[in-house]
């Protein structure tokens, strides 16, 4: 075989591996999108706190078991504890432990039309001063929704709006929680968020 014969066989090797490689890159783009589901049907968590707005869980946003995880970092946590919702069944008995540093990503859920409104259940054991910082993640972009001082005990944050656009058509959602300051120790359940549309 030739040497010019030999370099020929090899760019060709070559480029038939960057072509396996582009199609394997564009196959997975659809499998990612199929990982994200549609929100679940809407409820109304917080009414015996004034609001009677709806809400959809976000995924995995309950914590228990067999429920899609989020991603943890920096010590986050599972831990048994549950908040006081009533839509929650008897048998959830889990929550989202943040101790300072901490910080939690959702998994993603594809929701048409939203803008973010994020709400949970939370409390601090750690110093008032302390507090937790909600983000949301749409198409990739990260936005503020704003942070929350809980109390000791139990009980909704505020609403959370997010400062993201109103994207027209389906998106990929996620919600991102992180402690701040020292000695921070926030639990969370029941994640929520409400895809209001734009139209």
């Amino acid at each position: 075989m030739t040497r010019a014969r030999t370099i020929s066989l090899s760019v060709a090797a070559a480029l038939a591996a960057a072509a396996a490689i582009l199609v394997a890159a564009q196959l997975a783009r659809p499998a990612f999108a199929a990982s994200c589901p549609p929100p679940p049907t809407a409820v109304q968590p917080f009414t015996s706190w004034g609001d009677n707005a709806k809400y959809v869980l976000t995924t995995g946003g309950s914590f228990e078991p067999g429920s899609p995880s989020w991603s943890l970092s920096g010590g986050a946590r599972i831990v048994n504890d549950n908040a006081p919702n009533r839509l929650d069944p008897s048998s959830h008995s889990h929550a989202l432990f943040l101790p300072a540093g901490s910080s939690a990503t959702s998994a993603c859920v594809t929701a048409p039309q939203i803008v973010g409104i994020a709400r949970m259940f939370a409390k601090n054991s750690g110093p008032a001063s302390t507090a937790l910082e909600v983000e949301v993640l749409v198409k990739g972009r990260v936005y503020v929704a704003g942070t929350v001082a809980a109390a000791p005990t139990w009980a909704p944050t505020r609403i959370l709006p997010s400062n993201a656009p109103a994207y027209k058509g389906a998106v990929t959602y996620q919600v991102r929680l992180t402690a701040v300051g020292d000695g921070a120790a926030f639990t969370v359940d029941d994640a929520y968020f409400d895809p209001y549309k734009s139209g």
